[in-house]
């Protein structure tokens, strides 16, 4: 009998550590593989889920759905604006080009690539310091859109402190 439970606790152990290991709390995370958080929300519009994200979410993954869904907001935003300074740049760079100068684009789009590679490291490093809270993907999203929302500040203001 003992060893029958031996056994049972075992197989009990051995589950529990590989279930633990499938979940998102106990492994590592690619937010880039996350689906979009209008899925979570099956069905309701953008005005809907703001609207639910303002006042009523309070399960956990609800808060980390509203999280991703505020980052998603920001991450758009500021994929319209890096657009509009790219487009800005293309054609400042072929007056460059003309009279044999250097251009900024390709230095604009390594900052941008290099700022994104900063801010993904900065909240996966803040979210795993942490270790396995429930609530540490809320903390990830939140520490994405702030970044993110600082960068389109940065862009959309770049002198305001000057």
């Amino acid at each position: 009998m003992m060893r029958a439970i031996n056994i049972f606790f075992l197989l009990f152990v051995v589950a529990t550590s590989a279930y633990s290991s499938d979940s998102i709390y106990g492994s590592e995370f690619d937010y880039r593989n996350a689906r979009p958080a209008s899925v979570y929300f099956g069905g309701k519009t953008q005005t809907q889920i703001k609207a639910f994200c303002d006042k009523d979410a309070s399960a956990t993954m609800d808060l980390s759905a509203c999280a991703q869904f505020r980052f998603e907001i920001a991450s758009r935003e500021l994929g319209k604006r890096v657009a509009q300074i790219e487009n800005i740049m293309a054609i400042g760079d072929k007056d460059h080009q003309a009279d044999d100068e250097p251009t900024a684009l390709p230095y604009f789009k390594k900052a941008q690539a290099n700022w994104q590679l900063y801010r993904d490291n900065q909240c996966y490093a803040s979210v795993y310091e942490v270790g396995q809270a429930s609530l540490r993907f809320v903390d990830f999203w939140d520490c994405m859109t702030r970044i993110t929302k600082a960068r389109l500040d940065d862009l959309t203001k770049p002198n305001a402190g000057e």
